[in-house]
């Protein structure tokens, strides 16, 4: 079943305490303690470490400038927490979700351990600059605001499970599902955003759509693709130091998502994306789909082939995209995601190339 009160508490950052190994050595967690006007002070409680001894290793991704649709509707939210069902835990609503969001590029991540010895070589070298710089900035006049994504306590007091939530293995596949990964989006007061996401090294990079009870669930259900294997060169198994070309051959490189004239009109110049093959080969993109933020598909003709280090521009009618911000996602013939990205409003400019 779905992990349970999953939602976004909107607040501002007031100071934080993290456990070492000889506080919790099996789950130690970082606290980070909040305020905002309407339910007073919380607790998001964040793992730094994984509950699972065989790969304890946590997955890592920070954006420093996030651009994504979410941003204008988060910052209508007013503060205290706000419970995603429904529309807004699905394809264009306000829950996350690492694989579908396309909130960062997967390859930028590192896998990371609790508390070891030295500088920028654990979860706590990286979190506490950017926790230590959001507290910093929220004085006076100046208020930053920071979306915690996870599941509230019981007794309303705060919030947990703000992590991936998806491609867990079996142990805790009870709580898999989609549209549920927990996260931080800080927004500052000069209108810039950052992005903070934690996964397991132990979950899935490709995970099932559903429905049912299968949403979530690693793909395939055995001998699947694990962060650890698909972000560290020096992870044990059959797929170590995996280059990330295996999976993601192709990359989507720029798109027209806002071209001149009436949308949908005759006279009007067509919506395209460009696909770049990444490798030395060609790529056969036959049985290939493009799909937007809401879920519609553009399939690539059959006949379509991209050249090792060369693009192709496809024009994709079946999936519009979106002036007020949006996703594009790349899928490969066997409907597992291959590449991903975003983009705002404000990059939505009328007859502008957008460049990822």
């Amino acid at each position: 079943m779905p992990v349970e009160s999953y939602g976004v508490w909107k607040a501002t950052p007031v100071r934080y305490t993290y456990e070492g190994d000889a506080d919790d050595s099996i789950s130690p967690h970082l606290s980070l303690y909040f305020s905002d006007s309407s339910s007073g002070d919380g607790r998001a409680a964040i793992n730094i470490k994984s509950g699972d001894r065989s790969e304890s290793r946590l997955a890592y991704w920070t954006t420093s400038q996030f651009q994504h649709p979410l941003t204008e509707k988060l910052s209508a939210l007013s503060a205290g927490f706000h419970r995603l069902s429904g529309e807004q835990q699905s394809r264009d609503g306000l829950a996350l979700d690492f694989i579908r969001g396309n909130l960062f590029q997967r390859n930028t991540g590192r896998i990371l351990p609790h508390e070891i010895p030295g500088p920028n070589n654990d979860i706590l070298d990286q979190l506490k600059p950017i926790l230590d710089r959001a507290i910093a900035a929220s004085s006076g006049s100046n208020t930053v605001y920071i979306y915690i994504f996870g599941s509230e306590f019981g007794d309303g007091k705060g919030i947990h499970n703000v992590h991936m939530n998806q491609g867990n293995p079996a142990r805790w596949s009870r709580d898999n599902g989609v549209f549920q990964d927990g996260g931080l989006l800080i927004q500052y007061p000069d209108g810039h955003w950052e992005g903070v996401f934690i996964g397991f090294a132990s979950q899935a990079v490709h995970t099932d759509d559903g429905p049912g009870g299968d949403a979530g669930q690693p793909i395939p259900r055995t001998g699947y693709l694990t962060w650890a294997n698909f972000l560290d060169p020096d992870s044990p198994g059959e797929d170590r130091g995996r280059d990330d070309l295996v999976d993601s051959p192709v990359v989507i490189t720029s798109a027209l998502v806002n071209p001149r004239g009436p949308d949908g009109q005759d006279g009007a110049d067509a919506e395209w994306v460009t696909l770049k093959n990444r490798t030395d080969k060609p790529v056969d993109l036959g049985g290939w789909k493009v799909k937007n933020r809401t879920g519609q598909e553009q399939k690539i003709g059959d006949a379509v082939k991209v050249a090792g280090g060369k693009e192709v521009k496809v024009e994709v009618p079946g999936a519009p995209l979106s002036n007020k911000g949006g996703t594009i996602t790349l899928l490969n013939s066997k409907g597992l995601k291959v590449h991903g990205v975003s983009y705002s409003k404000e990059q939505a400019v009328e007859g502008a190339v957008v460049k990822f």
